[in-house]
């Protein structure tokens, strides 16, 4: 009996022991880790390097930059199929169901009409405009004309340029009335390639504006380009969501010629990559798989 008690203590003794060195070795071990749970690193050590390819989840980081994330061969093929669906025959119109879905990457051109009657559920008054054109045209988007309002008063307060619309959205109705003059005046050939027949126009979506400035006369003109404002435009559109929709060697693609005073509103993210990789709307979406 005694033996057996004795032996019991000396079990329990050596339990509790262990139990003690154990606590010391866990202790031990979560003070030399890599501090994970709360962004600590080893002493003496490095942190481990955190991959900037992608957004860390749970984060508000900033994106990777477009151009890292496609590849050449995925650009020149978004390319070349941008260029055969130019060549393609129009689809059918667009109404309200067919658009509603698009959001802002909605694309309207001469292959992705819309039809006759699509008028946009919100319009919003454009503070600045040119006194001397179309009253009817002086509305966009809400989201679109808020952000056209911010770009006009940041290229005012930044540089001291004036810029305004000429004509945002425009009627399937003052569409045709534009068509029917170009024609008129060019032939139909010409006119194609600077006008759009009633239904192609991106002004009918009330997401796009011509833009002009005071060193040209308010005119739409190829020189507006060439101007500082012109210029601060091309470089600072995409700040506020917007990209120059018809660039100096798209025509193949979009089917129109070069317009440096044609912005289209896309969101600022959107905006950004775009004009990173320097491509048309058309050739985005191909790459988005849209």
């Amino acid at each position: 009996m005694a033996i057996a008690m004795r032996n019991t203590r000396k079990h329990s003794g050596i339990v509790f022991v262990s139990l003690i060195l154990a606590a010391i070795l866990i202790i031990t071990s979560a003070g030399c880790g890599s501090g994970s749970g709360s962004g600590g690193t080893p002493e003496g050590g490095t942190a481990a390097p955190v991959s900037t390819d992608a957004e860390q989840p749970g984060t508000d980081g900033p994106e990777a930059p477009a151009e890292e994330g496609f590849t050449a061969e995925q650009l020149a093929a978004a390319h070349e199929q941008a260029l055969a669906n130019a060549k393609m025959d129009a689809q059918p119109a667009m109404g309200q169901a067919e658009v509603a879905p698009q959001g802002l990457l909605l694309l309207v051109n001469k292959q992705h009409p819309l039809q006759s009657d699509y008028v946009p559920a919100e319009l919003k008054d454009i503070k600045y405009y040119a006194s001397d054109r179309s009253a009817s045209t002086r509305y966009m988007v809400p989201a679109a004309a808020d952000a056209f309002h911010a770009l006009c008063e940041a290229a005012k307060e930044e540089a001291g340029y004036t810029i305004v619309m000429t004509t945002a959205y425009r009627s399937y109705g003052f569409q045709q009335i534009l068509w029917n003059n170009y024609v008129n005046k060019d032939g139909e050939a010409a006119a194609s390639r600077y006008s759009a027949r009633p239904g192609t126009s991106e002004h009918q979506t009330g997401l796009a504006t011509d833009i002009s400035a005071p060193s040209v006369n308010y005119r739409l003109t190829n020189e507006f380009g060439g101007t500082p404002e012109g210029q601060w435009v091309a470089e600072n559109a995409h700040r506020f969501g917007f990209i120059l929709r018809f660039t100096k060697d798209g025509e193949p693609i979009t089917g129109y010629i070069y317009e440096p005073w044609h912005i289209r509103y896309v969101g600022p993210e959107t905006a950004a990559e775009i004009h990173a990789l320097g491509i048309t709307l058309e050739e985005y979406l191909i790459l988005l798989g849209r």
